[in-house]
């Protein structure tokens, strides 16, 4: 039986969302795996946890030109050995942690891990622990670069030709996905789900969605396009704006708060309005669903919308006049909507949790440890 420990970060809600759905299909179908599963965080100071995990949320929603100011400067922190070594001064409790359950394979979906095993590694040639990097963007940060980093999992092609053009070896690199929950990858009864939901399981129908924290203008998305088309919209912990739209009663449209049945929600959808975070994309795209982008966080979220836009899957806008007319533009043009499908069907990973099990069996293989 061999050790695999599965490394996410609390900052944003998506590595943790890779992470447990990788974890949970090996836990239910590959028994020779001894699975763990941590947030790193909870091995660095609460100042450090504080900084990292609420300050990204202040800056994406207060101060979003200071993010990507920083998202900017980060560049020059990419794979340097300085900063490789503060991270891992910082994580001490993290390396106590390795040291002690002694892992095979780490499996990391932020690309904090990278630098803080990458001097771990150096410092321990005997401890013999390969680390896989799941990169949960469809384009690269030189952030997820490491010395260490023996295996990449790459989203798309974009995102693996980024990782050659900064002289990663072909070999370390596979374009597998990133990984959601396998609810996402399963057909489901259209008709069925939207009696449970109590909607109208005809009307094309868009779901608005902008991730935990529930970022962006979505009261005016959905005054623009109330009476055109059939709305779900998440509100995840936006509780005031749940009870705003809860109160407005607005036909055909159905507010939610943070729920664990987004699947659900993508069953009975024609459309996705959301920001261009990568597991909202990937759910997406699991379920065959166009997207329409607006407010991304600037950085990593603006170059998913681009990837995905160039590649005929989304449409990006600028406004609310923008979001509406690619909204109707697919709800009223059956042959944009059909193309647009098509070329979704051609870009998605359907075999992701496959794809990376099979490739950590064979990086263990390789090594002669399995």
């Amino acid at each position: 039986m061999k050790k695999v420990l599965l490394v996410y970060t609390s900052a944003g809600a998506g590595h943790q969302k890779a992470a447990e759905a990788l974890y949970q299909y090996l836990k239910d179908n590959h028994s020779f795996f001894e699975l763990k599963i941590i947030d790193l965080l909870d091995y660095t100071p609460a100042s450090f946890r504080l900084l990292y995990s609420k300050g990204y949320i202040f800056l994406i929603s207060k101060l979003p030109w200071l993010w990507y100011l920083f998202y900017r400067m980060a560049f020059l922190c990419a794979n340097n050995r300085i900063f490789a070594c503060l991270d891992y001064l910082t994580a001490l409790p993290f390396v106590d942690l390795l040291e002690r359950e002694r892992p095979d394979v780490v499996i990391s979906t932020h690309f904090l891990t990278s630098s803080i095993l990458t001097v771990f590694k150096k410092k321990n040639p005997a401890q013999e622990i390969k680390l896989v990097s799941i990169i949960t963007d469809y384009n690269l940060h030189p952030l997820w670069l490491g010395e260490g980093v023996d295996l990449y999992i790459a989203a798309c092609d974009f995102a693996r030709e980024e990782l050659l053009k900064r002289n990663v070896p072909a070999d370390k690199i596979r374009v597998c996905g990133i990984p959601a929950k396998e609810k996402f990858y399963r057909q489901a009864d259209r008709r069925e789900i939207a009696q449970k939901l109590g909607v109208d399981p005809s009307a094309f129908t868009a779901l608005v969605i902008t991730g935990a924290v529930g970022l962006g203008p979505i009261e005016e998305i959905v005054h623009a396009l109330a009476g055109e088309v059939q709305l779900l919209v998440v509100c995840g912990n936006n509780k005031n704006l749940y009870r705003r739209l809860t109160g407005l009663n607005l036909p055909r449209v159905k507010p939610f708060p943070l729920i664990d049945y987004v699947d659900e929600l993508m069953s009975v959808s024609d459309a996705v309005v959301t920001k261009a975070g990568g597991l909202t994309i990937t759910e997406s795209l699991a379920k065959g669903l166009p997207m329409v982008f607006f407010s991304n966080i600037p950085g990593l979220e603006s170059a998913n919308a681009r990837v995905l836009s160039e590649n005929g899957c989304a449409f990006d806008s600028s406004g609310i006049a923008e979001i509406k007319q690619r909204v109707l533009s697919l709800k009223n043009n059956p042959a944009l909507y059909q193309e647009t499908v098509s070329r979704i069907t051609r870009f998605r990973k359907s075999q992701t949790l496959t794809a990376i099990a099979s490739e950590i069996k064979n990086l263990l293989t390789c090594c002669g440890e399995v």
